[in-house]
């Protein structure tokens, strides 16, 4: 394992890869979109030519090759191997063909990192399953699910991931939402109260006319105490902080099924969200 070594794999539009450079990581990143990969190369030339990072313009496949790979315009969040992904909501999109590899060749080629954070629109296992428990990242985040649209949604895929993450060797878990970076548990962490507390009652009216509503709000706010503490700046769509930093406690799997099947169950008890809607991170460490 390499400490210094952060992967991550779907850069995007790179709000990861700028924190993780700015914490003093190396980084190496894997972008299946052409266009992506290039804009990130101007946008991060510096940390290119510093040998801070390197950018890997192919997508993760089960295989080497060629396949066809779906653009969501202007929404790249959503570009996938699978269309159903990309066309989410009747969203115009169109195809491209890109080369594949299995990640097990990347790993090969640079080594075992300290975090790998995965986000790759339905291919995320394939990361997983490419890893040796013999050497292992010592933390992990990866999407807790990633349904296609008109599939039943059910909490097997967010439940798969935990159960593989669980046979690789890990041991320590925590359910990280990715609108609040609040961590869901059984029961609810400070963090969680705090939040909510703040969203529910200092946001809204009559408390949100009340002078100093707005700042007592972000100074509960769990996603805004993080961008504070780490002087950054985190936009919809990016995996935040990792690791220790992270709030709330890291749980048991046993625990982590539990949050994860309370916090979803209720999560669709609005019958009118979205089967993709229940957006959170399984993050994991040995």
């Amino acid at each position: 394992m390499q400490t210094e070594l952060i992967f991550d794999v779907g850069l995007n539009v790179g709000q990861d890869t700028a924190f993780y450079l700015a914490q003093g990581y190396r980084v190496i990143a894997v972008e299946a979109d052409p266009v992506l990969a290039e804009s990130n190369r101007k946008r991060f030339q510096r940390a290119i030519e510093a040998g801070k990072l390197e950018i890997i313009n192919v997508g993760i496949g089960k295989e080497e090759g060629f396949a066809q790979f779906w653009i969501s315009e202007g929404r790249p969040q959503f570009n996938s191997f699978h269309r159903d992904i990309a066309a989410r909501d009747n969203w115009p999109h169109h195809s491209i063909t890109i080369p594949t590899v299995r990640f097990a060749n990347i790993l090969q080629r640079y080594g075992t990192p300290y975090f790998l954070k995965i986000d790759i629109e339905g291919n995320d296992l394939l990361c997983l399953n490419d890893l040796d428990p013999k050497s292992l990242p010592k933390y992990i985040s990866i999407e807790s699910e990633c349904p296609l649209s008109g599939e039943e949604s059910t909490a097997a895929d967010g439940l798969r991931t935990l159960a593989k993450l669980h046979s690789l060797g890990y041991s320590h878990f925590k359910l990280i939402d990715q609108r609040t970076f609040c961590s869901l548990s059984v029961p609810p962490s400070a963090n969680y109260i705090l939040d909510r507390f703040a969203r529910l009652w200092l946001l809204e009216p009559p408390f949100n006319r009340v002078r100093g509503s707005y700042w007592n709000s972000q100074r509960l706010m769990t996603k805004a105490r993080l961008e504070r503490k780490h002087r950054c700046e985190f936009p919809i769509g990016s995996s935040g902080v990792w690791g220790e930093d992270t709030v709330g406690q890291w749980m048991n799997v046993d625990k982590a099924e539990r949050s994860y099947r309370v916090y979803r169950e209720a999560h669709f008890s609005d019958k009118t969200k979205q089967p993709y809607s229940f957006w959170c991170d399984w993050h994991a460490k040995l």
